[in-house]
């Protein structure tokens, strides 16, 4: 749940609490699941302003990044997360999506003095999917772990490793890391093994990586992405195994953050085109959809130029809408984006419709297939998209 610029999983001590009952209700076997709210804004968005935000370090300016070590985690600040999304192909060419998040987020600044193994101030929190369009479906998981006894965590130094029992991804050599992950259907097992190889150097978001997310001093997160990680492995789906290749995106962010005003959710874009210029951007809005302004973001060029992205660099355009079966939440599908700046134009498709996130907090994250034209040239890609605070009334159904 992979996405970033924006508050992903900000949990106030408060908040905490609640999520926490709802996670442990969820261990009942019961077939009924309730679904706190389809805005991750509302449901966890905490203040800056709290107390115990306060005591949280805070991104104030920018900061040298250094790796592996920058990959692990940064536990002074009370948020973060590492986002692995893909686009796929197998051998005939069908295309495939997937997508693997780490959520960690800090209960207390410090840690206090305990005895037991199982005693932390982190919490975790994983979100596992698979995009076939060949099935026409994508299929959700989700995990939530205390960060002890080795259940979850996270390690930057000597090498990069982030998991949550055995969803882990694993820094396997110098720009190589594998990633696994394995969940039961009921039409079988939905398994991923993986190896991603770096090819380009990590995109600093925002002012050398310190990505702005409100007007006040200290609002920011720190913001990094991987683009254009060359992928292969084996990809399990509806009790078929099949070899894939493709290009993954890995976005890393912490800080102590949060949104404000009236905005109750965000739509936010990746894009790697085959001529290999990759962005990121996206906008923020209200309770009733609507834009409300933009996020900055990034474009990079096929020689690495990198450009910041911010107000009236682009537009975005929804060109349809789709009304979720099962939650009745209705999002956006299907833009058209120009930044005449660049000269260039893209209309950006979900590979499947369907691709709604349905874990404790809804929301949508799916791949996408993009037709672009830049500088005159048409030019392909693919991407993912993720949509948040569509849908404000509580949901429960069947699963």
């Amino acid at each position: 749940m992979k996405k970033r610029f924006f508050n992903r999983f900000l949990l106030k001590p408060t908040s905490f609490l609640s999520l926490l009952v709802l996670l442990l209700a969820g261990c009942t076997g019961q077939s009924t699941r309730q679904f706190a709210s389809a805005s991750v804004v509302e449901a966890i968005g905490g203040g800056n302003d709290s107390s115990q935000d306060q005591k949280f370090a805070h991104a104030t300016a920018p900061r040298p990044f250094t790796f592996p070590r920058d990959h692990g985690p940064h536990p002074e600040y009370r948020t973060e997360w590492w986002y692995y999304t893909g686009n796929l192909q197998d051998d005939q060419g069908e295309q495939y999506g997937y997508q693997l998040t780490f959520f960690r987020s800090g209960l207390t600044e410090q840690m206090p003095a305990r005895q037991s193994d199982l005693a932390t101030n982190q919490f975790y929190m994983a979100h596992f999917a698979v995009t076939s369009q060949p099935a026409n479906e994508h299929l959700s998981f989700e995990r939530y772990s205390r960060g002890a006894a080795g259940l979850a965590g996270a390690t930057g130094d000597p090498s990069y490793q982030v998991w949550l029992e055995d969803w882990v991804v694993k820094q396997t050599g110098d720009g190589v890391y594998t990633l696994q992950a394995t969940a039961q259907d009921k039409s079988g097992p939905v398994t991923l093994a993986f190896t991603l190889h770096e090819t380009r150097p990590p995109v600093l978001h925002g002012n050398a990586g310190l990505s702005q997310k409100g007007p006040e001093t200290g609002n920011a997160n720190y913001y990094y992405s991987l683009v254009n990680l060359e992928t292969t492995g084996q990809l399990t789906f509806a009790g078929k195994s099949v070899a894939i290749k493709g290009l993954s995106w890995m976005d890393h962010e912490f800080g102590t953050s949060s949104l404000g005003g009236d905005i109750t959710g965000w739509d936010w874009f990746s894009a790697q085109l085959d001529n290999g210029a990759v962005l990121m951007f996206g906008t923020f809005h209200d309770g009733q959809g609507e834009s409300r302004y933009v996020y900055e973001g990034s474009l990079v060029f096929p020689d690495n130029r990198k450009v910041r992205l911010t107000q009236g660099d682009f537009v975005v355009k929804t060109l349809d809408h789709w009304k979720s079966p099962t939650t009745g939440i209705t999002y956006p599908s299907g833009w058209q984006v120009n930044f005449p700046k660049y000269n260039l134009t893209m209309e950006i498709q979900p590979l499947v419709q369907d691709q709604e996130m349905r874990v404790r907090f809804i929301y949508y994250e799916g791949a996408t297939t993009i037709k672009a034209t830049m500088n005159g040239a048409a030019v392909n890609g693919r991407g993912y998209v993720e949509l948040t605070g569509y849908g404000e009334q509580l949901k429960t159904y069947q699963r």
